[in-house]
């Protein structure tokens, strides 16, 4: 019993020693001095990282990146540049569906915490640890804000740091914010500046884009989609990955419905929903021309003064010829697609969204500069940027076709030739060029009708208005191709190793939009180079209106090129073509009267390509139109430049002309002034003419072939026509005696008195019945060796009195 009793009181000492209050004390201690060794050893690690996080300039965490204002030459906006697509906005015009759905899905503490979800860390810790791997975050939105505000990823690798000394100067740093400013301001700092993917930076950006909204317009399903993406932008993007971006959309509404937020029928309703984005979003670069514009910023002010943003580029673009440019390709290209014979890929079909779908359909450019300064007027470099960012202006090349001709013709002129010399039109074996196949005749696209004509031997000047192709190929064999490649050079094109074969006359060799249009501005500027140094900038200035650069006015080099009375030459022979040749009936749709200009059109042998290069007195311009895969395959049957790039080049010269017209080319002095007949090429006579049968009125009529030429000094010297001075022998032909002769230096012997008895060789009476050219007549076909000596102008037509009616005597 003895023993019991002492046995529980043992025990009961035991107990009572657990109970004491020098136990928990002791224990308290002890704690506390734990405590106090582990705040310590907290203290001293995490220093760094607090005082770090003191370094950092809160004034400075909404610095955003301010877009530069594009202004065209007359100060109207035409554009914004940025490295990043932001655009500012207000938390007020934030609607609270959204905030929910942020709260939701990225941080639904975030009204309550310091700045570090201590909760939200404790359960990622266990995740992880149960997971064996990293699986969740614990960042809150002021965490998020920090790291994007300041570069503490880019310090923490130069460090050699990880993730965990990263996210303590971040966890830091968040505390202070939170300190600093209240949560509305850290919520506007934090959606005004976090990227959402696809190059959309801050909450207004992404609406745009991603639906063609504002933010206070956003439903449901559209706020999750956009939070789904703050986790993985690129992959969780549905211009990228439409699954992926239902999925994290699904996880904000099933996570606003834990935080009741909204009813589950709600959630499920919106993740019923497909994704539904703007076809056609609003991304950096929204055509070529602002690519261009940034560029020539970037290589003026370094790319940093793109990150900086705040400036006012003052351009050389003119808004209202870049816009009728625009509207004209958009136009033209459409109606080439509804063709007939159009039977490739439509702009309207192009599907983006289909994988493996590249876009192959109809492409153009249009390029126009002031030509006397080098100044950029117009830049389309292609149909849709966002669909096609390659630009043709500054990176494509397709062979010219017959819009190559100016040069070569100039090339002819500079030397012996003149407009009125002759060149021989028949048709051609294709053998002789080889262009398009080997065997058959030549075809002649060029003059730009379905059924060309072959007329003989034609002047020059028809042969180029006419744009034939047998008779310019003849003519680039007596002119020499060696020469014509080094006339090509000179004018720019990159024909430097082209091989010296005849396709060369059928402008065979690739060139560059810009190429092209610097060429034909040497017609205008009188022989002159054409600018080779494009300008798009006026002057920058920056945020505080001050000038930081300024473009000189004149680019274009000096030096000549061609003879002035040589580019007059060529500029007449374009400017006839748009009278009666292949680019007839282009003054009509000029508002311009007169149009001091000229202009030429090129399609190639396939019809896959069309250009029209053309000019007034200021500027240049030039078009283009075909595929960019250059698969010569024609854009349909008989596609000519005069239906596709000449409406086009029409539409853009008239947007020009109330601020760019007016200016004549005048014909530069020295030139000869001489009359030629249009059919022999030789000095005309009074007997220039030809029959043409009238047949509405039933008469037979005579024409006269007369027409004035400009020769330069040295090239006059040529015959008086022998086709229309000849004498008709005993078989019927012509026969041409002044052919035999020789040169007559003396003056014809001038009669003293105005009547001769007997015959009268000289002509010194004009008939009574001598007819005029408008009256139905017979023109008198056999004349006197000396004839063409006499320069009179009257007309050797008599006329002859209507037979009196056949009667028959029945005897």
């Amino acid at each position: 019993m003895a023993e019991k009793s002492k046995n529980s009181r043992r025990k009961s000492g035991q107990r009572r020693f657990y109970k004491r209050k020098t136990f928990w004390l002791i224990c308290i201690l002890l704690m506390l001095i734990a405590g106090g060794f582990g705040f310590l050893f907290v203290e001293n690690y995490t220093r760094e990282y607090r005082e770090r996080a003191l370094l950092y300039d809160l004034e400075e965490i909404n610095k955003l990146e301010i877009p530069s204002i594009i202004l065209d030459r007359n100060g109207k906006e035409i554009g914004r540049i940025f490295v990043q697509n932001r655009s500012i906005m207000p938390v007020e015009d934030v609607p609270e569906l959204f905030i929910d759905a942020l709260r939701a899905g990225e941080d639904s503490r975030f009204l309550t915490h310091d700045g570090v979800d201590y909760i939200g860390v404790i359960r990622a810790l266990k995740l992880n640890w149960q997971a064996g791997t990293t699986t969740q975050g614990a960042s809150t939105i002021t965490q998020q804000l920090a790291r994007n505000a300041y570069p503490l990823k880019q310090e923490a690798l130069k460090r050699g740091e990880g993730g965990v000394q990263r996210k303590m100067v971040e966890a830091f740093l968040a505390q202070r914010i939170e300190k600093r400013y209240t949560k509305n301001q850290i919520l506007g700092f934090y959606l005004n500046r976090i990227y959402f993917g696809s190059g959309f930076y801050g909450l207004r950006s992404a609406s745009l884009g991603y639906f063609g909204k504002e933010p206070r317009d956003l439903n449901l399903e559209e706020c999750a989609t956009i939070v789904g993406l703050i986790k993985n932008p690129t992959n969780n993007s549905p211009l990228n990955n439409v699954n992926a971006s239902r999925n994290a959309r699904n996880m904000v509404l099933s996570r606003m419905v834990d935080e009741g937020m909204i009813s589950k029928s709600e959630s499920a309703q919106a993740q019923a929903t497909t994704v539904e984005v703007d076809p056609k979003p609003l991304q950096r670069g929204t055509s070529h021309l602002y690519e261009r514009i940034a560029d020539a910023v970037a290589k003026t002010l370094g790319e940093d003064a793109l990150a900086e943003g705040g400036y006012k580029i003052h351009t050389t673009i003119s808004s209202e010829i870049q816009n009728a440019a625009e509207k004209a390709l958009a136009i033209t290209l459409q109606e080439a697609e509804n063709h007939p014979g159009y039977s490739h890929q439509k702009y309207g079909a192009y599907d983006k969204g289909k994988e493996g779908q590249l876009p192959e359909y109809l492409q153009g450019a249009v390029f126009v500069m002031d030509h006397s300064t080098g100044e950029v007027l117009a830049h389309v470099g292609g149909r849709d940027y966002s669909e096609v960012p390659f630009d043709f202006i500054e990176s494509g090349k397709r062979p010219l076709g017959t819009a190559f001709f100016p040069f070569l013709y100039a090339a002819g002129l500079a030397g012996s030739h003149s407009p009125a010399s002759t060149v021989e039109d028949v048709p051609m074996d294709n053998r002789a060029v080889m262009i398009g196949g080997r065997e058959g005749i030549l075809g002649e696209w060029g003059m730009e009708v379905a059924s060309p004509v072959y007329e003989g031997q034609i002047t020059l000047r028809k042969a180029f208005e006419e744009s034939k192709i047998a008779a310019t190929v003849r003519l680039g064999t007596e002119i020499g191709i060696p020469r014509i490649i080094n006339a090509g050079v000179a004018f720019g094109f990159p024909m430097k190793d082209s091989k010296p074969l005849p396709r060369i006359n059928t402008g065979w060799e690739p060139a560059s939009l810009k190429q092209a249009v610097t060429a034909i501005s040497t017609f205008p500027l009188g022989g002159k180079k054409g600018s080779v140094k494009f300008s798009y900038l006026s002057r920058i200035e920056n945020g505080q209106g001050l000038v930081v650069f300024r473009q000189p006015k004149s680019q274009n080099p000096p030096g000549r090129l061609l003879d002035e009375a040589v580019a007059w030459q060529v500029h007449s022979m374009m400017a006839g073509g748009m009278d009666h040749g292949s680019a007839r009936g282009l003054r009509d749709g000029l508002i311009a009267k007169p149009f001091h200009g000229a202009g030429k059109g090129g399609t190639t042998h396939d019809f896959a390509d069309t250009w029209f290069l053309g000019y007034n007195g200021r500027v240049s311009c030039g078009v283009w139109t075909g595929f960019l895969q250059g698969n010569s395959e024609p854009i349909y049957p008989g596609a000519f430049s005069r239906e596709i790039a000449m409406p086009i080049w029409a539409a853009t010269m008239n947007a020009a002309t109330p601020a760019f017209g007016g200016v004549e080319i005048g014909r530069p002095p020295g030139m000869i002034q001489m009359d030629i007949c249009s059919v022999s090429g030789q000095r005309a006579t009074q007997f220039c003419q030809e029959m043409i049968e009238d047949v509405e009125q039933g008469a037979v009529r005579s024409v006269s072939t007369k027409y004035t030429e400009y020769f330069r000094k040295g090239t006059e010297n040529i015959p008086f026509c022998t086709l229309h001075s000849g004498v008709v022998s005993a078989n019927g032909s012509i026969e041409n005696p002044l052919n035999n002769l020789p040169a007559l230096d003396a003056l014809p012997v001038r009669p003293k008195s105005p009547v001769l008895l007997g015959e009268d060789p000289y002509h010194t009476e004009l008939p009574s019945y001598a007819a005029h050219s408008n009256e139905g007549s017979f023109r008198r076909r056999s004349t006197n060796v000396l004839d063409s000596l006499d320069l009179g102008d009257f007309e050797e037509t008599i006329r002859m009195r209507k037979p009196p009616r056949l009667e028959i005597d029945p005897d």
